[in-house]
C-alpha cells in the first residue's frame, strides 16, 4: 500500500491533462464555429484537378473567390464530383477546420460588390 500514493498522483495528473485537452479542443471548435468567413465565387471547370481521393473527395478546384466587400482571395475547394460549370457558389469556412459547407446560388443572390466582379448574365 506504500506505493499506492504515487499511482494515484500519476492517474490524477493524467486525468487533469485529458480534461484540459478536451476543454482546449472544445474551445477551439466552438471558437471556429462562430468565427466563419463567407466567400463567393463562380465555378470554372478549367480550374479543377483530379486528386488522390480522401474523405470521399475526388476533385480540387483552385478558385478566385470574393469576400462580401468584393475583395479577392484564392481558395481550394475539394469536392466529390465535378460541379456545374459557371454556377455561382457560396462557401463558408472556419479557421483550423477549412470549408464547412458550400452551396450554389443565383447571380442576384450575390452581394452587390461580388456581382460587380462578374459580367452580367445574358
Amino acid at each position: 500500500m506504500k506505493n499506492a500514493k504515487p499511482v494515484f498522483l500519476i492517474l490524477g495528473a493524467a486525468a487533469a491533462v485529458v480534461v484540459i485537452g478536451v476543454g482546449v479542443l472544445g474551445f477551439l471548435f466552438q471558437y471556429t464555429g462562430s468565427n466563419t468567413t463567407d466567400y463567393y465565387g463562380r465555378i470554372d471547370n478549367e480550374l479543377v484537378e483530379k486528386i488522390t481521393p480522401h474523405g470521399g473527395m475526388n476533385y480540387r478546384y483552385h478558385l478566385p473567390v470574393y469576400l462580401e466587400d468584393g475583395s479577392r482571395e484564392d481558395l481550394d475547394l475539394d469536392t466529390s464530383r465535378i460541379l456545374k460549370d459557371g454556377a455561382y457558389i457560396h462557401i463558408e469556412t472556419a479557421p483550423l477546420r477549412g470549408v464547412l459547407r458550400w452551396e450554389e446560388m443565383q447571380y442576384d443572390e450575390l452581394p452587390a460588390p461580388v456581382q460587380a466582379q462578374y459580367p452580367p448574365e445574358s
